[in-house]
């Protein structure tokens, strides 16, 4: 009776054993995540944000100025229908310089055009009404560049500069001398008389030093807006192009009639 007894409880046992889930018994796959006991753990892939990409007004000094020292060119060409404007940039203002070869290197200044011509004074560019310019500014960012006035480099017939944030113009308890990355202009005005800019002196209360009175005695340019924007570089072939741009009909608010469209290469 106790042999059978213990023999019973032998096959019950193994019974048992021989019903149980065989997931219990399976070995883990190396790719099953349920089993982390048996895996290696994995470091996680750092995800770089395209925001981290762009250009702001924290990192915009250095992001242009690392650009900058990648892209030493200095000579650029302003293509229009009347012809080229050659430019040399300044190295004496590297960041407003790096700003606008990456500019002309992403082609961002195709298809734009002269929005703005004040004739005998300046010409203004670098914006479009096409769809396209908010996806194009979307891909390099929304900044301003710090400004690099020097006093030497003036608005002389030729200069070529950055305007402002126009909020800061409208606003001036805004304003400040930071410059709009994709807006330039280009002085066109000619020579000017002491007697103009003694008047200019007294209408803008700034006073003009005698070196750049000799300049603007002897080709031109726009005194008054000097140490308010950053020039940063001059034509030096062209500007019978520039003179011609600044002869077209314009509207009320002297955007051209019929658009000036323009592109911009970059020489070396």
């Amino acid at each position: 009776m106790r042999k059978f007894y213990f023999s019973f409880i032998f096959f019950l046992i193994l019974g048992c054993h021989s019903e149980a889930p065989k997931e219990l018994f399976k070995a883990p796959k190396e790719n099953d995540h349920n089993f982390s006991l048996f895996q290696n753990p994995t470091k996680k892939k750092k995800i770089i944000s395209k925001s981290n990409l762009l250009i702001n007004n924290k990192n915009v000094k250095e992001k242009l100025f690392e650009f900058g020292l990648k892209n030493p060119e200095e000579l650029i060409v302003i293509n229009t229908k009347f012809g080229e404007i050659k430019i040399r940039l300044y190295k004496q203002t590297p960041l407003h310089r790096a700003n606008f070869i990456m500019l002309a290197k992403k082609n961002f200044f195709d298809s734009t055009i002269f929005y703005r011509v004040i004739r005998n004074f300046m010409v203004q560019g670098g914006n479009s009404d096409k769809n396209n310019m908010l996806q194009k500014m979307s891909k390099i960012g929304i900044y301003r560049i710090p400004p690099e006035i020097n006093k030497d480099l003036i608005h002389k017939r030729g200069a070529i500069a950055m305007a402002v944030q126009e909020q800061y113009y409208k606003d001036p308890s805004k304003y400040n001398l930071s410059s709009s990355p994709y807006n330039f202009y280009i002085i066109q005005k000619g020579p000017i008389s002491n007697n103009y800019m003694d008047k200019i002196e007294k209408k803008y209360n700034i006073k003009i030093p005698k070196k750049s009175r000799l300049i603007y005695n002897e080709i031109g340019g726009s005194p008054h807006l000097d140490n308010e924007y950053t020039v940063f570089g001059e034509v030096i072939s062209g500007m019978r192009v520039v003179d011609e741009i600044s002869k077209q009909i314009t509207d009320g608010k002297n955007r051209p009639l019929e658009n000036i469209y323009l592109s911009i290469d970059v020489i070396k």
